[in-house]
């Protein structure tokens, strides 16, 4: 406000200083115009007065005083004359005196009016004021210019995102006419056809999905915190929150556009002249409209359409992922025979533990292992006693075997007990796995009443 103020002053002075130059200039101006008609009416009063007489300066002096010529002294007429000479004289004198000094003087006014301007030290700025207004700038362009470039980016992600459903949209729609919209097995055979009608220049599997898309992405959890996501776990359609059965694949787009796609192969055939791209439904994806740039997050430059569901994996062992092992809950089944089909005509449906695995797992987004997943956790868990890869058949039986030394100190389940299989030998009995540190093998049944056994669930 202070730097606004002394501008005004000096604009003000400035201004003085023009008036008082034009002021100068007319006051010359009219002391010049008051001579002349001073001396006008001098000549015009005193020209009856001398009766025609002209005397010169000298001889009004000695005749005044009775000398010179022998003359008289002069008459009242003369000595008005002589007067009015002195008079005009006067005024000559001065008129010359103003008509030389008009533009010393009042270029002089000028000058020494904006010589006050310019080194008057109210009207200058110092190097504190200056540096106090560039800190105030500062602060102002901190607070003010993030908010404009979020609302820029905001704006530059919708219409982006706005662009690309109209492209997909129209891409499905031409895919629809000419009929290769189904009848696709995975989204590999699905992409090979994509591709035909929307520039892709680039495509991935789902084992190299960050070589096509951002190996990290954040998404806003429920409780409004960032949770930070490996791309590489998106890896099947459930992983996009479809049951469908198929892969995911990513692919760039010849304008830097990302995305991760899985198909439905159960998409069905619409009529190509009724449908303007519906069957955008038959795609989960997530799209991210400017490539691998920042900020990488869901509703900013990344448009979800599906979910993101990743499996409850607490506990990978080789390339599978397991939960951790527990002690099953027994659960009644003997009239509710929704986790055990056979429960009715179970001895133990009342205390039904191997039931209580299958519920545990469920709740959790998983499944209780078959007799063959079980055995391909134990493949994973043991080596043989040269330290060799081994594998272990669902029916099989195995000694002479140790805990590999990344899981020796640390065992990824419970030694020591039997592990209950999906799989039952009976109506009232299940099968199990043996886990022990020197070997391992089935057992074709357990009763489902044994509240001794434990179990583990599989995930995705």
């Amino acid at each position: 406000m202070r730097n606004i103020t002394q501008l005004q002053t000096q604009e003000e002075r400035l201004n003085d200083g023009y008036r008082h130059e034009a002021a100068g200039r007319l006051a010359c101006t009219n002391t010049l115009e008051t001579a002349k008609e001073v001396r006008s009416t001098i000549k015009n009063t005193l020209a009856p007065c001398g009766r025609g007489q002209n005397l010169l300066a000298n001889e009004c002096e000695l005749r005044n005083s009775g000398e010179g010529s022998g003359k008289s002294a002069l008459t009242y007429g003369e000595k008005m004359q002589c007067n009015g000479n002195e008079m005009l004289k006067q005024v000559q004198h001065d008129e010359t005196r103003h008509k030389a000094a008009e533009p010393k003087t009042c270029n002089h006014l000028f000058t020494q009016s904006l010589s006050h301007l310019i080194t008057s030290k109210a009207a200058a700025f110092t190097l504190a004021e200056i540096l106090i207004t560039l800190a105030v700038i500062g602060i102002v362009a901190a607070l003010t210019l993030p908010g404009l470039i979020q609302n820029h980016n905001e704006k530059a992600w919708s219409t982006a995102k706005d662009l690309w459903e109209k492209k997909l949209t129209e891409t499905v729609r031409r895919m629809n006419i000419d009929g290769v919209m189904t009848g696709h097995d995975t989204t590999e055979d699905f992409m090979n056809s994509f591709r035909q009608y929307m520039k892709v220049i680039k495509t991935c599997d789902n084992n190299d999905i960050n070589k096509c898309y951002s190996p990290k992405i954040v998404q806003t959890g429920s409780d409004s915190e960032p949770i930070e996501i490996e791309t590489s776990d998106l890896k099947t359609a459930e992983n996009l929150g479809n049951d469908w059965g198929t892969n995911t694949m990513s692919f760039v787009v010849a304008d830097g556009t990302t995305a991760i796609f899985a198909y439905n192969p159960n998409c069905a055939y619409a009529d190509p002249i009724e449908d303007t791209g519906s069957q955008v439904s038959c795609l989960a994806y997530m799209v991210d409209v400017n490539g691998k740039k920042g900020p990488n997050k869901v509703t900013q430059d990344i448009a979800l359409v599906g979910q993101i569901a990743l499996s409850n994996c607490d506990n990978p062992i080789g390339d599978m992922c397991w939960s951790t092992d527990f002690a099953p809950t027994a659960i009644n089944t003997c009239d509710d025979t929704t986790y055990d089909q056979n429960g009715s005509a179970n001895a133990y449906c009342a205390n039904n533990y191997w039931a209580g695995a299958i519920k545990s797992c469920r709740d959790k987004g998983m499944s209780l292992p078959t007799r063959a997943q079980l055995a391909q956790l134990a493949s994973n868990l043991y080596v043989d006693s040269n330290g060799n890869e081994v594998t272990i058949g669902a029916n099989e039986e195995k000694s002479g075997l140790k805990v590999k030394d990344e899981y020796k100190d640390n065992p990824p389940i419970t030694l020591g007990y039997h592990y209950w299989s999906s799989e039952e030998s009976n109506a009232g009995s299940a099968h199990v796995r043996i886990f022990y540190t020197s070997y391992s093998k089935w057992d074709f049944g357990y009763y489902k009443g044994a509240s001794y056994r434990r179990a583990v669930c599989l995930g995705s």
